[in-house]
C-alpha cells in the first residue's frame, strides 16, 4: 500500500500545510497578498489526480479476472467501449453540472459544497484507514471524522474568512453568500464542535498522527488566508494522497498482467504518462476560458472548474465501495 509503505505522501501534506501556517504566523500580509496565487497554483498541482478517471473501470474490472490471466480480445473490445461511454457520460456530467450552476446557481452551489466537504472528509477517512492497514468501513466513528474533516475543509473555508470568500461566492450565488454570512457563527460553532469531538475519538483509539493532522488542518483554516489555506490543501494534501491510491492501482494492475513490479517511484512515472493527456485537455480549457475572460463572466468560469467534481466524486465513490468490499 502506497500510503503505507511511502511515506512522502504523508509527510509532503504534512510540510506544506506546515509551512503555510508558519510562514502566515511570520509574515501573515506577505501570504494574504499572495492567496489567489496560491490558490491557482493548487488548483493546477491537484488537476492530474482527476485526470485519470477514465481508467479506473478498467482497474476495477480487470481486479475480477484472476492474477495472470491475460484479456480476451472480447474483454479489450468491451473495454474500450466501456471506456468511450465513460468519458462521454464524465463529459456530459460536467457540462450539465455547469450549466446547472449558471442556470440554477443556488441549489447547485449548495450540493458543490456539500458534496465536496463530504467527498474531503471521506477521502480522509479511507487515507489513514490505507496508511493503517485496514479498511474504511462505514461506522459511527469514522462518519463523525469524517464530518470534522469536511467541515474543516469546506465550512471553514466560507465561514472562517468571509471578507476573503463572500465576493466569490456572491458572484455564484447571493442567496449562498447570505445564507453563508448568517449562519457563520452556528457554522463555525458546529466546525470546532466536531473536531474537538473527532480529537476525542481519535485520541480514545491511539491514532496520534489521524488527530494531529486534523489538529494542524484546522489551524492552517482558522489562521491562514481561506483561497491560500485550500490551494495548499487540494494540490499538496489530497490530490498527493489520491494519487497514493492511484499508485496502488497502477501496480495491482501490472501484477495481474504477470508484467514486473515497477516499484513505487516506475509506478509514479507511469501514473504521471497516464494522466498527461487529460491534463493537458483540462488545462487548454482553463487557458481558453481565460481568454474569453472579456466574454466570460466568473460565474461561467468557475462554474466549469468546480462542475468537474461532481463526477470525480462519483468515481471515487464506486472506487470506495469497491475497495470497501474488497477488504471486508
Amino acid at each position: 500500500m502506497a500510503l503505507r509503505d511511502v511515506g512522502l505522501l504523508t509527510w509532503i501534506p504534512v510540510g506544506a500545510a506546515t509551512g503555510l501556517l508558519v510562514l502566515t504566523l511570520a509574515a501573515g500580509p506577505a501570504v494574504t497578498s499572495l492567496a489567489l496565487p496560491i490558490a491557482i497554483v493548487g488548483g493546477l498541482l491537484g488537476l492530474p489526480h482527476g485526470a485519470v478517471d477514465h481508467l479506473l473501470p478498467r482497474w476495477l474490472e480487470s481486479g475480477r479476472r484472476r492474477p495472470g490471466s491475460a484479456p480476451s480480445s472480447r474483454f479489450s473490445r468491451s473495454m474500450i467501449l466501456r471506456e468511450s461511454g465513460f468519458v462521454l457520460v464524465y463529459v456530459i456530467s460536467a457540462a450539465a453540472a455547469s450549466a446547472a450552476l449558471i442556470l440554477a446557481p443556488t441549489p447547485t452551489l449548495t450540493a458543490f459544497l456539500v458534496l465536496s466537504a463530504a467527498h474531503f472528509g471521506w477521502g480522509e477517512v479511507v487515507t489513514a484507514a490505507e496508511r493503517g492497514g485496514r479498511a474504511a468501513h462505514v461506522r459511527p466513528d469514522s462518519l463523525l471524522v469524517a464530518l470534522a474533516f469536511g467541515l474543516v475543509t469546506v465550512g471553514l473555508l466560507v465561514w472562517g474568512h468571509p471578507d476573503s470568500t463572500d465576493p466569490y461566492l456572491r458572484a455564484m450565488s447571493p442567496v449562498v453568500a447570505d445564507a453563508v454570512a448568517a449562519s457563520r457563527g452556528v457554522g463555525v460553532a458546529l466546525t470546532m464542535t466536531s473536531v474537538v469531538v473527532a480529537l476525542v475519538v481519535l485520541s480514545a483509539q491511539r491514532r496520534t498522527l489521524d488527530a494531529a493532522e486534523l489538529a494542524l488542518l484546522t489551524a492552517v483554516f482558522v489562521v491562514c488566508p481561506p483561497l491560500a489555506a485550500f490551494g495548499v490543501y487540494f494540490g499538496l494534501w489530497h490530490a498527493v494522497r489520491y494519487s497514493g491510491r492511484l499508485l496502488d492501482l497502477v501496480r495491482a494492475d501490472h501484477a495481474r498482467s504477470e508484467r514486473p513490479d515497477p516499484g513505487w517511484g516506475r509506478a509514479c512515472s507511469h501514473l504521471a504518462r497516464l494522466s498527461g493527456w487529460p491534463t493537458a485537455v483540462a488545462l487548454t480549457g482553463i487557458v481558453a476560458i481565460w481568454a474569453l475572460r472579456d466574454v466570460a463572466s466568473l460565474q461561467a468560469v468557475v462554474s466549469v472548474l468546480l462542475a468537474v467534481t461532481f463526477p470525480h466524486a462519483a468515481v471515487v465513490a464506486r472506487l470506495d465501495q469497491r475497495q470497501e468490499r474488497g477488504n471486508g
